[in-house]
């Protein structure tokens, strides 16, 4: 519960600027994956990492690729605002996936 708390006073103002109807996409996406890191058992940002965000893309493989990469610039702009260094893992897509 703390993090999803946590996100959402990282991305309060984050709906202050830019085009409002994108932006409420976004952040709504960013609650989402922090909803998603919470179910797994992280309870702050800093316990949040690369396997949560893989988690994430796995649950979500039904997302068109148009999608899932708005999912990811709101999970990356999430990473940004929490200050973890790096950027999250890509979505893998059906172009992405190497045949076996």
């Amino acid at each position: 519960m703390k993090l999803i708390k946590e996100a959402e006073f990282l991305t309060r103002g984050y709906g202050r600027t830019g085009g409002k109807d994108n932006r409420r996409q976004q952040r709504a996406r960013m609650l989402a994956f922090a909803e998603h890191c919470a179910s797994l058992g992280a309870h702050s940002f800093g316990q949040v990492g690369r396997n949560h965000v893989i988690s994430y893309w796995k649950v979500h493989r039904a997302l068109s690729p148009a999608t899932a990469y708005s999912h990811w610039l709101a999970i990356r702009e999430l990473w940004r605002l929490a200050g973890k260094s790096g950027v999250p893992p890509e979505p893998r897509t059906a172009r992405t996936v190497e045949p076996d």
